[in-house]
Order: C-alpha cells, then sequence, then structure tokens
C-alpha cells in the first residue's frame, strides 16, 4: 500500500496525467486535418527515402534531393517556416530541389510542386500506435504513483507521465507564440522525462552507489537541463538552420537519447547482475530486465546509427518504437512486485 508520501503527490499527479492524455487525444482527433506528402529526410534536408505511391513520389521528388526551399521560403529561413501556418490538404507548394542526376555531375536546380493528401491507412495506424504508447506510459505512472512505496514510485510515475508526452503531438495551434510556448513547455517535460528514468533505474530497487556521489543528482539532470536550453534558445532567437546547425544538432539529439536509454539499460542490467536469483523474483527485476532491454535497445541503437550516419535508411525503422511500450508495463509490474517485498 502507498504510504503518506506518495499519498501527496496523487492530486497533482493524476491532474498533469489526465492533461497530457488529452492533448494526446486532441492530437488523435486531428489526424484527419494532417497533411502528408511522403518523403524522408536526414535532419539536414537531403531526402534519403520516398514512399511509393505518395504524393512525393507521383511528383517526382526523388532520394539524393536536397531541398533548398518550401513554399518559396528557404529552408534555413527559421522565422519565416516557424510563422508560416501548415499546409491544408490539397494545398500545392514548390519544393526547390538540387539534384545530380549521375555521381559526379554538377547538381541542377529543380522545381518540384507536391501536393499534400490526408494520411495514409499506414501512417494513421503509426499515430494511433504512438497515443496508444504514450497513454500506457502515463497509465503506468500513475499506477506506480498509486500502488508503490514513495521515492521509487515518485520517480516512476515522473518518468511515465513526462515521457507520456514524447508520444503526444496535440492539436494544430493556429497561434505563433501559443504553438511556441506549448512546444517548448513539451520539450522541458520529456528531456525530463529521460533524466526521471534513468534516475529511476538507479534507484530501485536498492539505490547505486553513485547515487552517493556528491553531484550525482546534478549529473543525471544537468545534461536534460541544458538541451532544453539549447531549444529553446533556437526557439527564441529563431537562428537561421544552417547546414552546420543542422548536423550540431542531429548529433548532440542522438547523443543525448543514447547517452540516457543507453545508461538506463545500464544501470538495469548492473541492478539484475548484483542481485541474487531470490532478490529477482521479489523484485521483478526478470520481468522488468526483458521489458527494459527489448523496449530500449532497438530506439537506443537506431537513434546511434543515426547519428553517425544520418543518411543510411534501416530496415522497418518506423516501426522501431513500438517495442518502447514494453518499458512501462514491465517496469509497472517489476515496481509493484517490489512493492510487495519490501
Amino acid at each position: 500500500m502507498a504510504n503518506a508520501n506518495t499519498v501527496k503527490y496523487r492530486i497533482p499527479f493524476f491532474t498533469v496525467g489526465i492533461l497530457f492524455a488529452f492533448w494526446g487525444i486532441l492530437g488523435l482527433i486531428d489526424q484527419s486535418n494532417v497533411p502528408y506528402i511522403g518523403y524522408q529526410e536526414d535532419g539536414n534536408n537531403t531526402v534519403i527515402r520516398v514512399y511509393p505511391g505518395t504524393p512525393a513520389a507521383s511528383a517526382g521528388l526523388k532520394k539524393g534531393d536536397y531541398i533548398r526551399s518550401i513554399g518559396g521560403i528557404s529552408v534555413e529561413d527559421t522565422s519565416a517556416l516557424l510563422r508560416r501556418g501548415r499546409a491544408r490538404i490539397g494545398e500545392t507548394r514548390s519544393f526547390l530541389v538540387e539534384r545530380r542526376e549521375q555521381a559526379g555531375e554538377a547538381p541542377v536546380t529543380k522545381s518540384v510542386d507536391i501536393t499534400y493528401a490526408n494520411l495514409p491507412a499506414r501512417s494513421m495506424a503509426l499515430s494511433d500506435a504512438e497515443v496508444l504508447i504514450g497513454l500506457c506510459f502515463v497509465a503506468c505512472g500513475l499506477t506506480a504513483c498509486l500502488k508503490a512505496p514513495a521515492r521509487s514510485a515518485t520517480l516512476l510515475a515522473l518518468a511515465g507521465i513526462c515521457m507520456g508526452l514524447v508520444f503526444f503531438a496535440g492539436p494544430h495551434i493556429s497561434s505563433f507564440f501559443v504553438r511556441m510556448l506549448a512546444g517548448s513547455i513539451q520539450i522541458l517535460v520529456v528531456f525530463l522525462g529521460f533524466a526521471f528514468l534513468l534516475h529511476y533505474m538507479l534507484e530501485t530497487p536498492k539505490p547505486k552507489r553513485f547515487l552517493q556521489w556528491k553531484h550525482a543528482r546534478k549529473i543525471i539532470y544537468a545534461p536534460a537541463v541544458l538541451m532544453v536550453l539549447f531549444v529553446v534558445f533556437q526557439i527564441v532567437l529563431e537562428p537561421r538552420a544552417t547546414s552546420g546547425l543542422n548536423q550540431m544538432n542531429n548529433i548532440l539529439f542522438g547523443l543525448f537519447f543514447v547517452a540516457y536509454f543507453g545508461c538506463a539499460a545500464a544501470a538495469m542490467i548492473h541492478t539484475y547482475a548484483k542481485a541474487t536469483p531470490q532478490e529477482r523474483a521479489a523484485y521483478g527485476l526478470n520481468i522488468a530486465l526483458a521489458g527494459s532491454l527489448i523496449g530500449l535497445l532497438p530506439v537506443t541503437i537506431a537513434a546511434l546509427i543515426g547519428t553517425v550516419a544520418p543518411k543510411l535508411v534501416l530496415p522497418g525503422g518506423d516501426f522501431y518504437f513500438l517495442t518502447l511500450i514494453l518499458i512501462p508495463i514491465s517496469l509497472t509490474a517489476g515496481m509493484l512486485r517490489q512493492s510487495r517485498a519490501l
């Protein structure tokens, strides 16, 4: 049964969790208005994949095209891009691209007119899955808050609620100021969610020796806070999205995900290795380890590859995130078993 320290957090946790879930559901309802053209780029405006049968493929966009502008706005003009409204379904925008017809030739500039369409059934299904995973993170976080001991439960609840927001796109907001404000808050919450998850892995079922270090918690949370400040800095100052800035963003984000997910997985493996067979059963470490590794490894490996080889398209990469649903389920199951053992 939860103790008094946990009870005092229930109302704010449940309030925030319900608000986040509502935000995700609103985004799900808005899916019918989300425009789609059907290509993937490497984070630096180079097309690395064009999905067959999509508006991009029909218009002639090709793998390797470097996009210079969209609808007359340079891809480096951050200010104009942020303020431009979302494309309407049926709207046509001209993509100015640089293309090398053959290797070694100088690039030629081409204009590709692409008409935005509704999300296809495949993308709709993946969006539905994202919201389902987000709701699972929030629900499992609230379950931990409701049922388990204070310190570990609080960390798991914070991790679940915050990381649930990763999967919630939310509805489209017309106001530029409100859209940027909501985006900044979401970035803050999500990045802290990664730190809460790592802290939880280091805390349960018994605190790791690392937490006894004087600056241990600063080490856990400082990178997340710095990343938030870095992103908000870009939102506020709107620097031009040059190739150098894009590449730096790709590297920093990739390293952030790999570091937090990798350290969380390492902490869970360390916990399992140090525990006795009796402790593994009593603390639910078997299911927690299996769920954590299966949930974390695909996206961690994909993030690492995306950082060092951003132009590489991984087979089935669109589906790797689906394994993340195992993380809240397995950790919450282990937490509930742990709460009965302690």
